[in-house]
């Protein structure tokens, strides 16, 4: 299309000069005309060079932006990656020192543990020697098994630990239950049997097999003391089947030492 419309620019001048002299055509040398049109070939040739170096320039324009667009949405997808690779790094990072923070805490508490533990079992066997006279022989006994572990190269620090909570976790039981169990007893300097009654860490009495002597643990002065068999002998053997499951459950009617203000 655009060569043609060249094509009708150049020839229409003579055309014109063809139409206006028909009269003298005979005369007019046709090398002219001959000359004009090989001029206007040349024109149409050169305008389609053009055209074509037009039409390759502008493919070549059009796949380097394809090829620019390609590489533009490469780099954001890139960058859209990096961002999230460096957020996971930074939380990696986090980690890492929250890590090395409790391999410190760690080795600090390794180092304070056996003073620590040490002092806990000091504790709990004064605990129990200071304590209401009540299983002693089942108490000291667990307080040995547990400082046997402490003593031993072979038991692990946690396990030490362990035994040493489970001391404690028993002690601090017994204020939350009652119990009934026979002992032996030495009362007035003669060995007797008797049933013991313990009420967590408010009440402790005893009541022989016979019935006849009854009495309770004074902690404030250490010593087990008689109790008057007309006030307390019927109420105490009541509590004895009731704590031993003989009877149904009911108020049990104990001698409870009132406790004295912290000066």
């Amino acid at each position: 299309m655009n060569n043609r419309r060249l094509y009708y620019k150049v020839l229409a001048p003579f055309a014109s000069l063809i139409v206006a002299g028909a009269t003298q055509a005979a005369e007019v040398d046709t090398s002219i005309i001959d000359r004009a049109l090989n001029i206007i070939d040349q024109q149409n040739q050169a305008a389609v060079q053009s055209q074509e170096t037009i039409t390759r320039l502008s493919n070549s324009a059009s796949t380097a932006f394809e090829e620019f667009k390609l590489e533009n949405d490469n780099l954001e997808a890139m960058l859209v990656l990096n961002a999230g690779l460096r957020m996971q790094i930074a939380t990696q990072e986090q980690q890492i020192a929250t890590i090395q923070q409790s391999i410190t805490d760690v080795a600090v508490v390794t180092q304070e543990m056996p003073l620590l533990m040490t002092k806990m079992l000091a504790s709990a066997e004064q605990f129990v020697e200071l304590d209401l006279p009540f299983q002693l022989e089942e108490r000291r006994a667990r307080l040995a098994f547990a400082r046997e572990a402490m003593n031993s190269p072979d038991v692990s620090t946690a396990e030490k630990f362990r035994q040493i909570l489970v001391v404690y976790q028993t002690e601090n039981n017994y204020g939350r239950t009652h119990e009934t169990y026979p002992t032996t007893l030495t009362i007035d300097g003669t060995e007797r049997d008797v049933d013991i009654l313990r009420v967590g860490r408010i009440a402790l009495v005893y009541q022989t097999k016979d019935r006849t002597l009854t009495g309770m643990w004074d902690q404030q002065n250490r010593q087990w003391v008689p109790l008057d068999p007309g006030q307390y002998r019927t109420a105490i053997q009541r509590a004895i089947s009731v704590s031993s499951g003989l009877v149904s459950p009911a108020i049990m009617d104990l001698p409870i030492v009132a406790p004295e203000s912290v000066q």
